[in-house]
């Protein structure tokens, strides 16, 4: 039950650590709407001067206000619309149209410009107090929910590794080693006396140690939870990482049993043994 009201704290958290978090203030929206706008009136300044360029070579007015070969009319949109402002150029109907159209996303774009030099820029610190009116209740309450429920559902796990086990499952970590290593090392020595292996010493080797894996061996590797609660993570790697190569080389020789590779079966016993006693040290160094 707590776990599962963790989890719709962790879930409500997120939900609104993203949704206020994501909130832009007024001043921000505003710069980003105006620097939308800019680009926009940009584009628009450049379609009318192509269109007007084109204008003009039809109706045969020539070169001239920035078109084809004539000079620039200035580095800046005002610059530009000064000089066509001030321009006495008489042209036909088709190419003053297209002079007009050109001059008006000119003005557009320079009172965006105007508009936009009259802001002031934000500090960050203004910036955060701007957010924190808009989004910052509901994102603390976010990031509240989010603590609350992680520790919730950190608690339900503490208290599962912890859970002490019962029946076949409540034997010590130690105790099933012993029993896994022991078992490892009878099979490992009469393999050893087999200097000439018929089909049905690969079968019986291959049952015995079938038999070590699904019982013993199984439970061994299933008892990393309580091995965590009672040892912590270190003393965990620690056991486990010779017992896992020692899994390992016992799957090795199965495989090698089947394949009747005796030598290959035999080798990956005796490593499997090995590694066994190295967890058996690591134990010994930890209790």
């Amino acid at each position: 039950m707590n776990q599962r009201i963790g989890l719709t704290l962790l879930i409500i958290g997120i939900g609104l650590t993203a949704g206020f978090g994501s909130k832009l203030s007024p001043e921000v929206r505003a710069a980003l709407v105006d620097d939308g706008q800019q680009v926009m009136a940009q584009n628009a300044v450049d379609a009318r001067f192509a269109q007007y360029c084109v204008t003009r070579s039809n109706e045969g007015a020539g070169d001239g206000d920035g078109c084809g070969d004539s000079p620039s009319l200035g580095d800046t949109p005002e610059a530009v619309l000064e000089q066509l402002m001030a321009s006495a150029e008489i042209l036909n109907i088709k190419a003053t149209q297209a002079r007009v159209e050109y001059r008006l996303a000119l003005k557009r774009l320079v009172d965006l410009q105007r508009t936009s030099g009259s802001q002031e820029t934000q500090g960050p610190l203004a910036r955060l107090r701007a957010w924190f009116a808009v989004g910052g209740g509901g994102f603390l309450a976010g990031w509240l929910l989010l603590l609350v429920g992680g520790w919730m559902c950190r608690r339900v796990d503490d208290s599962t590794a912890v859970e002490p086990a019962s029946g076949d499952d409540a034997i010590d970590f130690g105790t099933l080693l012993e029993k896994v290593h022991g078992s490892v090392a009878a099979l490992h020595a009469q393999m050893l006396t087999i200097s000439a292996p018929s089909v049905a010493d690969a079968e019986e080797c291959k049952r015995r140690l079938e038999s070590i894996q699904v019982d013993a061996l199984a439970r061994l590797c299933g008892s990393g939870p309580r091995v965590h609660a009672r040892h912590g993570l270190q003393g965990m790697a620690a056991l486990f990482s010779p017992l896992s190569a020692g899994e390992r080389k016992l799957n090795r020789a199965w495989a090698a049993l089947v394949d009747r590779h005796w030598p290959e079966a035999v080798r990956s016993i005796g490593e499997a043994e090995q590694d066994l006693s190295e967890t058996r040290s690591a134990l010994e160094a930890l209790l």
